[in-house]
């Protein structure tokens, strides 16, 4: 059976002063009401059943998961005892589903990312997941065509198309291509070149794999990691488990899944997003989620009221309806208000909103992180 594994440890301090260590990133709304990881779990839906959700977040998470999305069981929100980055918590997950289904199929993705049309995203992961029937070595993963040299993610490399009989069976949706290499965030020099090439993808981080495949390969790459996880997994439906676990995972290297694995291992096939797809790193992320809301200076207002005059390419974010943001000659700004704080920075400097969090350490002011 397919089920989906939603990682919801990030912190999202680029989104500050939204996004606190009380509410990370994921449990803000953007599209509607929902959260973000209530969007995640509702777009995937009917082809994943909530049933078969998991969602791994560090301990101080957990309640802010339960309360975003109650329908899941107790058991489906599994709780790191300590921050381990994407290998061991993938690991993690996959002990459990191979406890639950030892052929479970496993699809990965984050919990932060918005994603339209829902329909053709749940298609491609359909058509990931029958790669995988298909041949159950290979790991999927799914590229997003760049637009702009960006050099906030990771690119995945690519060569010749993956002919198959189910790849000719989805070719009207979108072209497998076997993975020559992954790269990780690159400068920007070297971003352009990624860019001119046109043979490279934006690691969106959506992974899909057999549960037994991805640890055979952790046993195989970091077996120190896989020895201390399959303590964990024997442990599993036990009175030891918790146990076991605060025992077992703080100790594991912390590394990423791409460094773990993606980067070490062969048959990967990469899918190339026919969707649409952010991952609201930055509150410039609005103008692209909400491009049609602009007005004609190109001025964009989410939540609150705007009277902009004399002002261009500005972006405001507020949670009160009926408040008022007046801008007076002003270009590209980002203005960001909540209860007990307020940002207003360049737009050129939108990577550099984590220094105001490392600033707010320093000072001891902690009731704004």
């Amino acid at each position: 059976m397919i089920h989906a594994v939603i990682i919801a440890g990030g912190s999202g301090t680029r989104l500050w002063p939204e996004s606190r260590e009380a509410k990370a990133k994921q449990f803000l709304s953007f599209e509607s009401d929902q959260t973000m990881i209530g969007a995640t779990v509702r777009r995937l839906d009917p082809l994943v059943p909530t049933s078969r959700v998991f969602v791994v977040t560090g301990r101080s998470m957990v309640e802010n998961v339960r309360e975003s999305l109650p329908i899941l069981g107790s058991g489906q929100i599994l709780g790191e005892p300590a921050a381990r980055n994407t290998a061991p918590c993938i690991g993690l997950a996959a002990v459990q589903l191979l406890h639950d289904d030892p052929e479970a199929t496993m699809i990965v993705l984050p919990a932060d990312h918005i994603i339209r049309p829902e329909a053709v995203f749940r298609s491609t992961l359909q058509f990931a997941a029958e790669l995988v029937e298909e041949a159950p070595e290979r790991l999927i993963t799914l590229g997003v065509k760049p637009t702009f040299a960006s050099t906030s993610y990771g690119y995945i490399q690519r060569n010749e198309r993956l002919h198959s009989p189910v790849a000719e069976k989805w070719k009207s949706l979108t072209t497998p291509y076997n993975v020559v290499r992954f790269h990780e965030k690159p400068p920007v020099e070297t971003a352009e070149k990624f860019l001119a090439a046109g043979n490279f993808g934006w690691n969106a981080g959506i992974f899909v794999w057999k549960a037994k495949t991805v640890f055979g390969l952790l046993q195989r790459f970091e077996p120190e990691i896989a020895e201390r996880l399959e303590k964990i997994g024997k442990s599993i439906g036990t009175p030891d488990y918790e146990k076991t676990l605060d025992e077992q995972f703080p100790s594991m290297k912390k590394i990423s899944i791409d460094y773990a694995v993606m980067e070490r291992a062969d048959s990967i096939v990469m899918l190339e997003a026919t969707f649409e797809w952010d991952d609201v790193g930055t509150w410039c992320s609005l103008d692209r989620i909400y491009a049609e809301q602009h007005d004609a200076a190109e001025n964009l207002a989410v939540g609150p009221k705007l009277l902009a005059i004399n002002s261009t390419g500005c972006v405001v974010r507020g949670n009160d309806p009926k408040h008022l943001f007046a801008l007076l000659g002003l270009e590209d700004l980002i203005v960001v208000q909540t209860a007990d704080a307020t940002l207003i920075a360049r737009k050129d400097q939108e990577e550099s909103v984590r220094r105001v969090i490392d600033e707010l350490r320093k000072r001891d002011w902690n009731e704004y992180l």
